[in-house]
């Protein structure tokens, strides 16, 4: 399974769209908030793909978007937030451990836009940064097993 992990698109529908038919094979979307009504406007490139979207410190509550994102793919188990509600822009701590309560071996947040990933055996941790920056993340889920790749739009 392929899946796409978006963040901090915050209007940039035109770097949005450019990843979406770049990554046009995903088989699922994660867009982890603050513009997460701007993947619903890309009803196009999504249409029939499933498409899971966090609530950002800058999206409206009014949007119904959750704070935390909880599923399993692929025998793999997600937590997905956009970061802002466990402090990560000074530093990881309190998200590794939600994550690792939830029983979570892939933990995405973004928020900060600067794009990482951190493993340990059995848990990986990512940030895409930024759509608005051109930069997102591919996961691959395939039996209990994760491989990620953050890419950019100026570098390919």
């Amino acid at each position: 399974m392929k899946l796409l992990i978006l963040s901090d698109s915050h209007g940039y529908v035109f770097n949005l769209e450019a990843i979406l038919k770049r990554e046009r094979d995903a088989d699922a979307i994660l867009h982890l908030g603050d513009g997460g009504d701007d993947l619903r406007l890309m009803a196009e490139y999504t249409e029939g793909k499933p498409c899971y979207i966090c609530k950002g410190n800058c999206d409206s509550v009014a949007h119904g978007f959750p704070e935390t994102i909880v599923t399993e793919a692929e025998g793999v188990r997600i937590f997905a937030c956009h970061g802002h509600q466990y402090g990560v822009k000074y530093g990881l701590q309190k998200l590794y451990c939600a994550a690792k309560e939830a029983g979570a071996q892939l933990c995405l947040f973004g928020h900060t836009h600067s794009p990482c990933c951190e493993f340990e055996p059995g848990f990986t941790m990512v940030n895409p940064g930024s759509v608005a920056a051109g930069s997102y993340c591919v996961a691959e889920l395939q039996d209990g097993t994760v491989r990620t790749e953050n890419k950019s739009l100026a570098r390919e």
